[in-house]
C-alpha cells in the first residue's frame, strides 16, 4: 500500500512545517557514522548470516558516506523537524476531511528536510512488510512528476500559500529537488545500516534484515551511478 496521493502536508498537530532557529546544521549524515562501526563489528547469530553480511562489503561504506559529504549533498541543504520514517503505516488519512496526519514519531528530530522527504519516496517501494520479507520494489519509487509535485506542494505549504509564486517558487522547487535526490542515496544507506543493526540484534528468522539491506545498498549503488552518469552528460 502506498500513500495517498494527496499531498496535503501536516508535521504533528500543524498545518506547516515547523520553522526552526537559524543555527549551525547537522552534519550532513552524523547517524549514518554511528550505525557504520555498530554495524562492522557485531556478531550475528548464524554463522550463514555472518556470510551473508560481509558479502554486504560494509568497509566500503566510509568511502561512500565520504563521497556524499564531498560530492553530493548540498551543503547548503535546509534544516527541519523531520518525522525521519515516513512509510505508508504512519501516514493517516481522514476518510470525512481529507486530512493528512503523521503518527509514530519515534525517530523523529531535527535533521534535513530533503532527507525526510527522500525517505518517504524511497519508503513507496515497501520491502518492510512480513509478507514482503525485505525484498522492495522501487518500480513504486515516485515518478518525477509525482516527485516534483510533492515537493510544490511542499514548498506553497511551508510559505503558507496555496498558488503558485512564480519564478521564485520555481526555483525553491528545483532546488529541493536537488537535494532530496543526493539524500535519497544517504537515505538508502542509513537503513541498510540499520538494517544490519537490526539482524544482529534479533536475527533473521522472523524478517530478513539482510535481504533489507542488500536492496538498500544495491539501489544506492544504482542511484550513485545514475547520479554520476548526469553528471558527466
Amino acid at each position: 500500500m502506498v500513500p495517498s496521493p494527496s499531498f496535503r502536508i501536516s508535521m504533528a498537530s500543524s498545518n506547516r512545517p515547523r520553522r526552526l532557529p537559524r543555527e549551525p546544521p547537522p552534519p550532513r549524515t552524523p547517524l549514518l557514522r554511528l550505525l557504520l562501526p555498530l554495524a562492522a563489528r557485531l556478531a550475528l547469530p548464524r554463522t550463514s548470516d555472518t556470510d551473508r553480511a560481509q558479502k554486504l562489503n560494509l568497509s566500503n561504506i566510509q568511502a561512500e558516506l565520504d563521497h556524499l559529504e564531498k560530492e553530493v549533498v548540498p551543503s547548503d541543504a535546509g534544516v527541519a523537524f523531520c518525522h525521519n520514517d515516513l512509510l505508508a503505516a504512519n501516514i493517516m488519512k481522514c476518510p470525512t476531511t481529507g486530512r493528512i496526519q503523521l503518527i509514530d514519531f519515534e525517530y523523529g528530530g531535527v535533521n534535513y528536510k530533503s532527507f525526510d522527504i527522500a525517505n518517504h519516496f524511497n519508503e513507496f517501494a515497501g520491502g518492510t512488510t512480513e509478507e514482503e520479507n525485505g525484498v522492495a520494489d522501487y518500480a513504486l519509487f515516485p515518478t518525477e512528476e509525482r516527485q516534483e509535485a510533492f515537493v510544490r506542494a511542499y514548498v506553497r505549504a511551508s510559505a503558507g500559500s496555496n498558488e503558485s509564486e512564480g519564478d521564485d517558487e520555481d526555483k525553491q522547487v528545483k532546488s529541493l529537488l536537488r537535494e532530496v535526490h543526493a539524500f535519497v542515496l544517504a537515505n538508502h544507506l542509513y537503513w541498510g545500516l540499520w538494517a544490519v543493526n537490526q539482524a544482529a540484534m534479533e536475527g533473521c528468522d522472523d524478517f530478513d534484515y539482510l535481504t533489507y539491506a542488500a536492496c538498500r545498498f544495491d539501489e544506492y549503488k544504482k542511484g550513485k551511478a545514475k547520479i554520476e552518469a548526469e553528471l558527466e552528460s
